[in-house]
């Protein structure tokens, strides 16, 4: 199993949440950002468990000049270290110093008036966190506004703040410091380019649990709060040395700096040699700008807006904080829960040329298709029923193994999951509910069908990733299937395609078509899995993608209902295997199976449609073939797709997207108007 995409466990609450609805499969340990800022202390501490357990073995040590190779660093380093070198050397001398116990700090010397300025060794301290970021606070400052070229102070690029007895605004949270954006107005994550943990011990092996855990902790809000992070620094101190902890999508890095203090009050040549390159290191980072050092766009200044360049390899991206032509606001974020590493995807409702659209900014593995790569080619297919894609590209190509992708989409509607949610979805008629329902069947049955005719396969099917929304007066539905990020190429797709796309999107084609067969059996959202992929099948095809259709009509069913106590049998997850187990007991009764996933009562429009779906995935002939996936046994379906068909409706013309237009089916190939007024689709990560 792929770390990148391990399991987690589903709800066993009263009602699923919609943050289960279209979440792939993931770590156990893995974190989320709380709804809000304040969070009890016991929470904090399980969080943080949960946090330092994700990250155990996902930690890299990695060499300074490794990180600048990664980052494209050399000549901007070889250019600092020409023109800073008395400043690095001034900051060396003002370093305190720890010996045993107490730390030394320094003041400038009575007798340095003339010359250059010396420094000397004040009355110790007690070795402690507090003294140490006191003593290290403002040799950090000057590193700030020291310029680049030596000539003059630099600009307020970042400002330190000491958070030791105060928290980070909004939150308790209290790293011990944090470098902020100069420009920007609140000491908030939003705001945060470096956060600082100190402590006394010196840690030379496998950082503690703790101090990763407070560590990941910092950078998980700082990812939730920037969605232009390309990674999140957080500097260590331990004892005399210091360490750049930076938490990237694969993991976290750890860059040993080196010393920071001298080791007697005696300094000598050869003590001062050795802080030097940890501070001209740390120093020459601290130069750097944010687009060069944890994000792809300028954050200097508040950002509320991304223009991006046409190119499939963006070359160019531009912010901006006022509204100016051909630039994409990003103020208006879909919460989401994020995670300390692996995937992650960062939605907005925005506009693009007028039009209602989205923004999706998402992390994938390199091993793994670009999502971009998948819809140009189901749009060159001419497959109807996806959302259409008005711009896309790639913003980060690898990045320690994972690369940033954007997607500009049209506003497709609400998802299943938000339109049975709503309040109103309860009091509904349940005739229009049916009739919705049957569209929901139909509709994306066809475009199923449609896009593996062509090669392709969506593997996340859930109430999360089916959009509606009204078509007009005579009550008709425009349904789509969305998020497309889990999908994969077929056999059937020829390879010289496979090759363009790969050329066109820069990806591997051979390690990502082997990695994306190997991911048939751990790919998708648990709560609305096949039974054969719940029980880790390692084959995969079209009628898993259907099963997972029938339980996201029963779950919209079911959240039709008025109150009831408890999750229905069919909807129970504690394990893949028992929720396996349970659902082939449910389906087994085919007159009661509904009742056994929370439907008192089918809407009598809905009956045959809905019948239909069950047996032909519960059905070959005479044969239950979730018996068969649980006895082991390789069954494979008839070729024969006339009952499919016959759901999808034969794949009728007003399906079919036309491939010369680029069209949605049921629409004019814009976005819906604004007097449509759905809340919009959520894009899982």
């Amino acid at each position: 199993m792929d770390p990148t995409d391990t399991p987690t466990k589903g709800s066993t609450s009263r009602r699923v949440s919609s943050s289960h609805t279209s979440t792939p499969k993931r770590a156990s340990g893995s974190a989320d950002v709380p709804a809000t800022g304040v969070v009890e202390d016991k929470e904090l501490e399980e969080r943080r468990n949960a946090i330092a357990k994700s990250l155990a073995n996902a930690g890299h040590n990695l060499e300074f000049d490794q990180l600048l190779d990664f980052l494209g660093l050399n000549d901007d380093y070889a250019t600092f270290g020409k023109s800073m070198g008395q400043k690095i050397s001034d900051l060396v001398e003002q370093a305190p110093a720890v010996v045993g116990a107490k730390i030394y700090p320094t003041r400038l010397a009575r007798h340095s008036s003339e010359g250059d300025p010396t420094y000397e060794f004040i009355n110790p301290q007690t070795l402690a966190e507090k003294t140490l970021v006191s003593c290290f606070a403002p040799l950090l400052e000057k590193m700030i506004r020291s310029s680049g070229d030596g000539s003059q102070i630099m600009p307020r690029r970042y400002k330190f703040v000491d958070h030791q007895n105060s928290a980070v605004s909004g939150t308790r949270i209290k790293p011990d410091g944090v470098v902020y954006y100069g420009q920007h107005r609140s000491p908030v994550f939003k705001s945060a380019h470096i956060a600082l943990e100190a402590k006394v011990s010196q840690c030379d092996g496998q950082v503690p649990a703790k101090h990763l855990g407070q560590m990941g902790d910092y950078a998980l809000h700082i990812w939730n709060a920037q969605p232009t992070r390309t990674f999140v620094p957080v500097l260590y101190l331990h004892g005399p040395f210091m360490s750049l902890f930076i938490f990237a999508r694969s993991g976290y890095h750890r860059v040993e700096l080196g010393a920071m203090c001298y080791k007697s009050c005696a300094k000598t040549r050869a003590e001062a040699g050795k802080l030097y390159m940890p501070y001209n290191d740390l120093a020459f980072l601290l130069s750097l700008p944010p687009q060069m050092f944890g994000h792809f766009v300028d954050v200097s200044a508040p950002v509320d807006l991304l223009n991006f360049s046409d190119e499939p390899l963006t070359k160019t991206i531009a912010g901006a904080s006022a509204e100016k032509d051909g630039y994409v606001d990003i103020s208006d974020r879909i919460k989401r829960r994020v995670h300390i590493h692996r995937r992650l995807a960062y939605l907005f409702r925005t506009r693009f040329e007028s039009k209602r659209a989205f923004l999706k900014i998402s992390w994938t593995p390199i091993n793994r298709l670009p999502e971009c790569a998948i819809y140009d080619y189901i749009a060159s297919q001419g497959v109807s029923g996806v959302p259409r894609v008005f711009k896309s590209g790639i913003l980060v190509k690898d990045l320690f193994g994972y690369r940033a992708e954007y997607l500009i989409l049209e506003d497709c509607g609400q998802t299943i999951d938000e339109h049975f949610s709503r309040p109103s979805a309860n009091e509904d008629d349940r005739d229009d509910c049916g009739r919705l329902l049957n569209a929901v069947i139909t509709r994306a049955t066809s475009i199923l069908d449609c896009a593996e005719t062509v090669g392709v396969l969506h593997r996340d099917i859930s109430a999360g990733n089916i959009a509606v929304r009204s078509g007009g007066a005579g009550g008709e539905w425009d349904v789509r299937v969305i998020d497309w990020g889990y999908a994969k190429f077929l056999p059937s797709v020829p390879t010289e395609k496979l090759e363009e796309l790969a050329a066109k999107w820069s990806f591997d084609l051979e390690s990502v078509i082997e990695n994306e067969d190997g991911h048939d059996s751990i790919t998708g959202t648990p709560l609305f899995m096949s039974t054969r992929v719940l029980l880790s099948s390692k084959r995969r095809g079209i009628f898993d993608d259907l099963e997972s259709l029938l339980y996201v009509v029963l779950y919209a069913l079911w959240k039709m209902e008025p109150a009831l106590v408890g999750t229905p049998d069919g909807f129970l997850h504690f394990s893949d295997r028992s929720m396996a187990l349970a659902r082939i007991a449910c389906l087994m009764r085919p007159k009661a199976y509904p009742k056994l996933f929370g439907v008192r009562e089918c809407p009598a429009n809905l009956n045959v449609l809905l019948d239909k779906l069950y047996q032909l995935v519960c059905y070959e002939g005479s044969t239950f073939v979730p018996v068969k996936h649980l006895a082991g046994k390789m069954f494979e379906r008839t070729p024969d797709r006339s009952p499919l068909k016959e759901i999808g409706g034969g794949g009728s013309p007003d399906l079919k997207r036309k491939a010369d237009d680029g069209s949605g089916a049921g629409s004019d190939g814009g976005s819906p108007s604004d007097s449509q007024g759905a809340r919009g689709m959520v894009i899982d990560a």
